[in-house]
């Protein structure tokens, strides 16, 4: 079991040594090798290493120890911008670790991971996104978003709280697959497991992108502005119904729709996971949520 408090270095040299009862890199090694000796060893032993596509999609719940991968590229993307990134993020994520899913797009030929996801699922300790877009924009914004049926009560609404490019993979092929591919988890996994509604408060060049790319798979709320949101300078609060969106992906674009309905499309070069044990995967994490117990968290 990994703690998000850990700092990349000793995280996976800790796991390294555990795993391997061998010290984490030669005498002569760099802190930095031994922390990428020992991100390749894990990846080694989570991903598909006979499949033919360059990258594929990985799940994982919290205590997976392949959870590590996609922790990896959410704390060094935060270190951009934040000074501590592994007690900001404990701050900001621990609440809700259990009820937690990580997403992580795996680069198969370099080992390492390209991309991540966080996807709180409903759960004592709420949804992050509600909580904080009521501390940003205020209350009313819960309102309107109970009104788009987006409830952590419901049991139906998830909450789409990170999503992350590692720096080296966001020039435009790169970004353009792997953010179809953690889409396709949120479309697919989604439906299978009956979340039909999904929160986030998304970057607004994030957002426009998406809006622009995928035939607005989200819904703003009108009046509300741009505010300053974690690390964002210019966020705002969305919501996702998932029913709509395939309707119109089916009437604009078929092609785009079978690709975040049926998951066929990405599969030459992004595996796709077994969507049926991704289901369980998120269904078992889901049980297991419900069990949270709530805590006092941050709200920013």
């Amino acid at each position: 079991m990994h703690d998000v408090r850990r700092t990349p270095l000793r995280a996976l040299s800790a796991l390294a040594t555990r795993r391997r009862g061998e010290p984490p890199a030669e005498l002569h090694a760099t802190a930095e090798e031994a922390a990428l000796t020992a991100l390749h060893r894990l990846a080694e032993e989570v991903i598909d290493v006979d499949a033919p596509q360059a990258m594929g999609l990985y799940l994982f719940a919290s205590e997976h120890e392949g959870a590590e991968l996609a922790l990896h590229v959410e704390r060094n993307v935060f270190a951009e911008t934040v000074a501590e990134p592994e007690s900001f993020l404990a701050t900001q994520y621990g609440p809700y670790r259990a009820a937690s899913v990580l997403v992580c797009v795996m680069d198969h030929r370099r080992r390492v991971p390209a991309a991540m996801m966080r996807l709180i699922l409903p759960s004592a300790a709420g949804l992050k996104s509600l909580d904080d877009a009521a501390a940003n924009w205020g209350e009313e914004i819960r309102e309107r978003y109970r009104a788009a049926g987006c409830t952590n009560e419901s049991g139906q609404t998830w909450d789409i709280a990170t999503l992350a490019i590692a720096p080296e993979y966001r020039a435009a092929a790169f970004q353009g697959l792997v953010t179809m591919g953690l889409c396709q988890v949120i479309s697919i996994v989604g439906a299978r497991c009956g979340f039909t509604t999904s929160v986030a408060i998304l970057h607004v060049p994030v957002l426009r992108m998406l809006q622009w790319k995928l035939h607005r798979p989200f819904s703003e709320f009108p009046d509300v502005e741009p505010r300053g949101y974690l690390e964002s300078p210019a966020s705002l609060p969305v919501c996702m119904d998932l029913q709509g969106w395939h309707a119109r992906l089916a009437q604009r674009d078929p092609v785009l729709h079978e690709l975040m309905t049926v998951g066929k499309g990405l599969d030459p070069v992004l595996r796709p996971p077994d969507w049926s044990v991704a289901a369980e995967l998120v269904d078992a994490v889901a049980t297991g949520a419900r069990r949270v117990q709530p805590t006092t968290h941050a709200r920013t």
